[in-house]
């Protein structure tokens, strides 16, 4: 009985020591890089007469049933963007709230996009 314990007792120490094992950075720098088509925001030309501003309608997604934009961060990765979304028209939409204007969009296509994508930008032909 006394030899039994101290197998188990082992066996869930060795389980909580894997538990606790971080990855290596590196292991995280080894994610795909997906190149994107981008749409930067400006202030002012991005916003309709009530100042509210309008996207392309193709860069709103949903994730987890929640309206949203992936944003391209300073560090080069997609991050999801919840949104407050007004009218909207067959090429544009509305934002009413969860952009400030200056950001830089991730554009379609979303298949293989995550929140913390490495992503290399393309920019949107004028």
């Amino acid at each position: 009985m006394r030899r039994r314990l101290g197998i188990v007792g082992f066996a869930i120490l060795a389980l909580c020591a894997c538990a606790r094992h971080q990855p290596t950075p590196t292991a995280r720098n080894k994610l795909p890089v997906l190149t994107r088509r981008v749409f930067v925001l400006r202030k002012a030309q991005d916003h309709d007469t009530r100042g509210d501003i309008v996207i392309p309608r193709a860069a709103i997604t949903t994730w987890g049933g929640v309206p949203g934009v992936f944003v391209l961060s300073r560090h080069g990765r997609a991050r999801f963007r919840m949104l407050k979304i007004g009218t909207t028209s067959t090429t544009t939409a509305e934002i009413l709230s969860g952009l400030s204007g200056t950001e830089t969009l991730v554009l379609p296509p979303f298949r293989h996009l995550y929140d913390g994508s490495p992503i290399r930008a393309r920019a949107l032909p004028p």
